[in-house]
């Protein structure tokens, strides 16, 4: 079963984060299991990456009804420092966009994405 442990670790082997959280979302949208969210995901290059993880899991956790996984809630999970992280290294107006209609899982780690971030078509 695939789980954000999973994602980070193939991602420190060097795979795509991008490609791995969509094949992640894809599995748990088939058939959401709280225990897909519920291990800790390995630190990773890109200061973002784990608190985006933690933020991931913690909106797919309220919008499904389980419980926000404690780790998600560590200081890792969060963006160190005072800096924004905006997807799509947003500048102007867009900013402002992600800003207003991100969710407020990401608001909460200081990351700015588009409100459908975790939408799979």
């Amino acid at each position: 079963m695939n789980n954000i442990h999973n994602v980070s670790l193939r991602v420190n082997d060097g795979e795509d984060f991008y490609l791995l959280l969509g094949d992640f979302l894809d599995e748990f949208y088939k058939t959401p299991k709280g225990e897909m969210l519920s291990s800790h995901p390995e630190q990773m290059s890109k200061a973002e990456l784990v608190p985006f993880l933690a933020a991931t899991a913690h909106k797919l956790a309220n919008d499904y009804g389980f419980v926000p996984p404690r780790w998600t809630f560590e200081r890792r999970c969060y963006l160190p420092g005072d800096e924004p992280y905006f997807a799509c290294k947003a500048r102007g107006n867009l900013r402002l966009l992600f800003m207003y209609k991100s969710p407020s899982e990401f608001k909460h780690r200081n990351l700015f994405v588009d409100e459908n971030v975790l939408v799979r078509i």
